[in-house]
């Protein structure tokens, strides 16, 4: 009898030991998402690209950079934006299609990174035309934020963008 009991004090004790540690995760679990950063609020600016030319001749394997001034929606100048592209699709003279980087740098020194593989269109006539980007991170507010955004062309080198984090 006497192992038994024993026996039995013991499993109980691995029991309560198991379930305290169950819990202990459980609990750090709920103490890591709740220290967990939350996704930014959604955003909104325009980028003016106007003064960047694209090569007049569209040829793949062209590269071509801008960078120009990002307004918020009260017309403000807010921060800066430099990109790179280059151009992996010829579709015509006046499309092209180009896998694009840019990084927007805000006023106060937080930045956001973008990537995407665009259709450009030079001609006038085919604008407004939204292309879709990835947000790839970025630092101080947007160290380490994921979503995407839709680009909206509405003029050659004027994009209005609205992000979505998640």
């Amino acid at each position: 009898m006497h192992k038994s009991a024993v026996g039995k004090r013991l499993a109980a004790a691995f029991a309560t030991a198991s379930l305290a540690g169950a819990l202990g995760l459980a609990g750090s679990g709920s103490a890591q998402a709740a220290s967990a950063t939350a996704a930014p609020e959604p955003l909104s600016f325009t980028i003016d690209y106007s003064k960047t030319s694209i090569p007049q001749v569209p040829t793949l394997g062209a590269g071509f950079a801008g960078n120009g001034p990002v307004y918020d929606a009260s017309g403000n100048q807010i921060g800066k934006v430099y990109d790179a592209c280059t151009v992996d699709g010829v579709e015509s003279v006046t499309t092209v299609h180009a896998l694009c980087h840019a990084y927007v740098i805000f006023s106060n020194g937080d930045e956001l990174d973008l990537s995407t593989q665009a259709k450009i269109e030079l001609n006038p006539l085919k604008y407004p035309y939204t292309i879709k980007a990835v947000v790839q991170g970025g630092t101080g507010a947007y160290s380490g934020a994921q979503g995407e955004a839709a680009v909206t062309a509405q003029k050659p080198g004027v994009y209005k963008v609205d992000v979505q984090f998640k």
